[in-house]
């Protein structure tokens, strides 16, 4: 049996062909990479603003109901007093049997 000559001389480089494979792996896997970075920082971002959304909701709840407290008759009406105000009385009270517009006589 021969054995086969090894040439030492000679190294076996990459091919064109296999160089471009390579390259075009490597992008691609780059490229997937990138994706998945940008779609779990949009995750974290959406999460984010649901919080920031709910925080926002407590405060308008919370706002419209020192707001109804506000013009409750409750907190009016000691205010009213403080400046001065009183309530109406039939004395107060006007009627106006007839009314008659400017310009028109019926």
């Amino acid at each position: 049996m021969r054995k086969k000559i090894i040439d030492r001389g000679k190294k076996k480089r990459f091919s064109l062909r296999t160089s471009i494979i390579l390259v075009v792996l490597f992008a691609t896997a780059l490229c997937f990479l990138r994706v998945k970075i940008e779609n779990t920082r949009t995750g974290y971002e959406i999460s984010r603003n649901k919080d920031i959304e709910n925080q926002l909701m407590k405060e308008g709840q919370i706002l419209n109901y020192e707001l109804s407290k506000l013009k409750s008759p409750e907190f009016l009406e000691p205010v009213a007093k403080q400046m001065g105000f009183r309530f109406v009385t039939s004395k107060d009270i006007v009627f106006i049997e007839d009314v008659v517009l400017a310009g028109r006589e019926e």
